[in-house]
């Protein structure tokens, strides 16, 4: 496994090449939000679509999920943002943050936890 592009006390962030993207683990919050948003940036360059995978993701604040409807609503016509997550707290959340809008690029894939 490579290692992280960014690590915190409570966040490490990987790049993913297939899919195009980032993968997540830990907690996002105030102080580590800007990281998300500048490596979202940073993949941005990738003519596909771009993935975000939360699966390891334990704590979501919602100015983040903001960044990624935010992140989204940059993509040029025909991409999409594509989030994962086993959480359907973060479900809630995005729909919150206006996610499901048409005018927004952003599929969410929920993945319900054998647990």
């Amino acid at each position: 496994m490579h290692p992280p592009l960014y690590t915190d006390a409570l966040l490490r962030i990987w790049g993913t090449a297939d899919p195009p993207g980032l993968r997540l683990a830990g907690q996002v919050d105030l102080t580590n939000q800007a990281a998300l948003a500048g490596h979202l940036l940073a993949v941005d360059r990738a003519p596909a679509d771009v993935t975000v995978d939360l699966d390891e993701v334990t704590f979501l604040n919602f100015a983040s999920l903001h960044v990624l409807v935010a992140f989204a609503e940059l993509l040029e016509p025909g991409r999409r943002l594509i989030v994962h997550t086993r959480t359907g707290a973060v479900a809630q959340m995005l729909r919150a943050c206006g996610w499901d809008r048409p005018e927004v690029p952003l599929t969410l894939l929920e993945e319900i936890p054998d647990d």
